[in-house]
């Protein structure tokens, strides 16, 4: 019996002094920095005033769009200002035109991409009579920068309807569940 523990010991000896395959250590991974990204705070509802007969426009009262970081901290990336929505339709009343208009400003950050919006018109009960999407451009020169006006014709198969109905237009982030807010970077000084 002390043999075979001899052996044993022998053995677990001689399996200590081979040696064992070395693994490199691979410097950790450099975790890189975090996404910056926006989202607006608020969406900015506008009441609709007739100005004529053949033209809408929103009231403005102070609303603003206002983008923050993402992960909640408060901080401001870029704003939108004097927001303007118009209807305009045409004498006979077949063509119908959109119009969005504003100002706005980087506040220190540019936008990886334009920033979407969506324009929804609604009806005095809430429901949505059009919808139109499109992109804002902003460059870090941008401080209270007027935006070119952009126009959208309503198709005429309900132009007469979003007129006559229209009582509110709200103006959104355009949300896609792809794109959880917009990509933002700083401006360089």
């Amino acid at each position: 019996m002390i043999a075979i523990i001899s052996r044993r010991s022998a053995l677990i000896g001689l399996a200590s002094l081979i040696p064992l395959p070395v693994c490199a250590q691979t410097a950790p991974r450099k975790q890189s920095a975090p996404e910056d990204v926006a989202v607006l705070e608020r969406s900015a509802i506008f009441d609709i005033n007739p100005q004529s007969g053949a033209l809408k426009e929103t009231i403005q009262k102070g609303q603003i769009l206002l983008w923050r970081r993402k992960d909640g901290t408060g901080d401001h990336r870029f704003k939108i200002t004097d927001i303007s929505v118009a209807l305009l339709r045409s004498e006979t009343g077949g063509e119908l035109k959109m119009t969005f208009a504003g100002k706005v400003s980087a506040l220190g950050y540019l936008p990886a991409d334009e920033v979407k919006l969506n324009v929804i018109v609604r009806s005095k009960g809430g429901a949505a009579l059009h919808s139109w999407s499109f992109g804002v451009p902003i460059k870090c020169a941008d401080k209270d920068q007027a935006i070119n006006p952009m126009t959208q014709e309503v198709p005429k198969d309900f132009a007469a309807n979003v007129f006559a109905n229209a009582n509110t237009v709200e103006v959104a982030e355009l949300s896609e569940p792809s794109a959880p807010g917009t990509k933002v970077q700083r401006c360089s000084a």
